[in-house]
């Protein structure tokens, strides 16, 4: 009986360390805001694996639109946060630890008003590093 409850007390430690997340090392301050033209590398620690993850990156408004009142007894206000999303890699290794993005925004969407921010997908998590805003180039 010991032996057989000591493994079933070890999966847990065992599934945690296939499942570690992806450390985002990159230091994005708080409102913070980057050059369009310029070079963004976004950066992790890199991991000993040989698979990869979806590199996603979205962008939406600071403050919603609102669309309208409630739908329904348990839901609030309906807001349109304008969000758009695109694959930048499908599969970007996990031992790279870094990935360059030329600084781009999408139908102008620069300034305060809008957030852009990067995700990583895979098969058992994701991890998203804080969001920023675009400054137009000068």
């Amino acid at each position: 009986m010991t032996k057989s409850l000591m493994k079933l007390l070890a999966i847990p430690a065992l599934l945690a360390g296939a499942v570690q997340g992806l450390h985002f090392t990159n230091d994005i301050p708080v409102n913070s805001y980057y050059e369009v033209g310029t070079e963004f590398v976004l950066e992790w620690v890199p991991e000993a694996r040989t698979d990869g993850f979806r590199l996603q990156l979205s962008s939406f408004l600071s403050e919603p639109i609102y669309v309208g009142p409630p739908t329904g007894p348990w839901t609030g206000p309906q807001y349109d946060y304008k969000s758009q999303t695109v694959d930048l890699d499908l599969a970007v290794p996990f031992a790279a630890g870094n990935y360059t993005w030329v600084v781009e925004p999408w139908d102008n969407r620069t300034g305060s008003g809008w957030f852009y921010s990067f995700a990583a997908y895979w098969d058992l998590g994701s991890a998203s590093p804080r969001s920023f805003h675009l400054k137009p180039a000068e």
